[in-house]
């Protein structure tokens, strides 16, 4: 009956009970995402190095001017993604836990979830405000998102880890083949 009365008024939105696994797009975000901040993780010196002789006043030494952009337009792209991974699960849900999962653990894992699209937004609006407004605050805030980044997605695959080999279950494959129509 309720899905009925949201037919009926418009509703074309999946609730998550509707939705049993991503689809490919959500996949394909996710590991874009994946990619791209590992980019930034493993690529980040010369951008630090600029910005440490900026702030210095010191004479750039050794830094990749070229590295440091493809940093800049990588973490708006991570923004972006980040943005339409939201609105994608608005709109279309996504799976619910394991029907056996304790409360708790539902409960991390959202918040995990969700405090990494946090950082995943947070993070480049705090590079662009320390890159392009000169804030350094703003490089402060930003060094210190990437360890609370970095802190989240490692309890991310710890928990996707845990539920594939300890719970056994298939939320780690949902990530990895998409839902069938």
């Amino acid at each position: 009956m309720a899905d009925e009365s949201a037919q009926a008024m418009g509703a074309g939105s999946l609730t998550d009970d509707d939705v049993a696994g991503y689809a490919p797009l959500q996949i394909a975000l996710h590991w874009m995402v994946v990619v791209l901040v590992a980019f930034q993780f493993f690529a980040h010196e010369a951008i630090e190095d600029i910005w440490r002789s900026h702030v210095q006043n010191e004479p750039l030494q050794g830094a990749t001017p070229a590295l440091a952009n493809l940093h800049v337009a990588a973490g708006i792209l991570v923004m972006v993604l980040a943005l339409l991974r939201i609105a994608l699960r608005v709109i279309r849900g996504a799976p619910p836990p394991p029907q056996d999962e304790p409360r708790l653990l539902q409960l991390t894992s959202e918040l995990v979830h969700w405090a990494i699209y946090v950082f995943l937004i947070l993070l480049p609006m705090s590079g662009l405000a320390a890159w392009f407004l000169d804030v350094e605050t703003a490089g402060l805030v930003h060094k210190f998102l990437t360890t609370l980044l970095l802190a989240a997605i490692a309890l991310h695959i710890a928990g996707a880890l845990f539920q594939h080999f300890v719970r056994r279950s298939q939320v780690m494959m949902r990530m990895l083949r998409p839902q069938r129509s």
